[in-house]
């Protein structure tokens, strides 16, 4: 009889520790998930002939910028970047569609105000210099160039195929319709996202935020992507680098921009 009030309150006893113990590990995982860093939006890397799929604002986070809406993103992008002067940079470019589709690339050497472009195709190589107010042209095959005033309607990257840098000038005069902050993968890159629509025709544009250039734009008529542009180097230079040496004379050595050079 004297056993049985002790053999209770050892039952009772234990109960209590297999509630302490699982109270224990319910704090210890709620604990653990509260401290597991969030994992950014990656986006797979596409093809040269496809963009990466837009991500949603609820998707994407935006811990590391500040977010970036349709509404913000021109006064965003105006105050927070600040693009290099000198810098050496690649693209690759896809233009039409199907079997109507082209591919290039363009090879850029920036010391600003001065630039030297290079447009390959499996044909042949288009170079062409400028300091922002003339361009000459030529192509390898032809030590030939040609002088072109540039103007309002004929600006240098018209010359090169590439949509023009003043990427906030073509915003700021287009409806856009999405902004969001996103990170690219392989090679990962922190982006701003900004799309614009113009009847069926839409152009998105994908500007790296730690150079403040264009990381990639691409155009869709009615859904089908017709052209396509996508950085594949950049490397930031100092104004004196060697690499320039020689960048910005013709064919035949003459220098056209000598008073900018020195």
């Amino acid at each position: 009889m004297d056993r049985k009030p002790f053999s209770r309150r050892t039952g009772w006893l234990a109960a209590a520790a297999a509630l302490l113990v699982v109270a224990v590990l319910v704090a210890v995982f709620i604990f653990s998930q509260s401290r597991a860093p969030q994992e950014g939006i990656v986006l797979p890397q596409e093809p040269v002939t496809e963009a990466p799929p837009i991500v949603t604002p609820e998707e994407s986070q935006t811990d590391s910028f500040v977010q970036i809406t349709p509404e913000n993103v021109l006064p965003v992008l105006q105050e927070t970047l600040d693009k290099p002067t000198a810098y050496h940079q690649s693209y690759t470019v896809s233009v039409g569609a199907d079997d109507a589709q082209s591919q290039r690339s363009v090879e850029l050497w920036v010391n600003w105000p001065l630039m030297h472009g290079e447009v390959s195709d499996k044909n042949r190589t288009k170079t062409v210099i400028s300091d922002g107010e003339t361009a000459y042209l030529w192509y390898n095959s032809d030590p030939n160039y040609i002088t072109v005033p540039l103007t309002d309607s004929v600006e240098i990257w018209d010359l090169l195929g590439l949509p023009a840098h003043d990427y906030l000038a073509a915003l700021a005069d287009a409806e856009i319709t999405d902004a969001d902050y996103l990170v690219l993968e392989d090679p990962r890159v922190q982006c701003a996202y900004v799309c614009t629509q113009a009847g069926d025709v839409t152009w998105r544009y994908w500007v790296e935020l730690d150079s403040g250039l264009l990381y990639m734009t691409d155009v869709l008529e009615r859904s089908t992507q017709v052209y396509l542009v996508r950085q594949t180097y950049l490397e930031l230079l100092a104004q004196e680098d060697e690499s320039f040496s020689g960048r910005f004379q013709l064919p035949d050595g003459t220098r056209p921009f000598a008073a900018e050079e020195e």
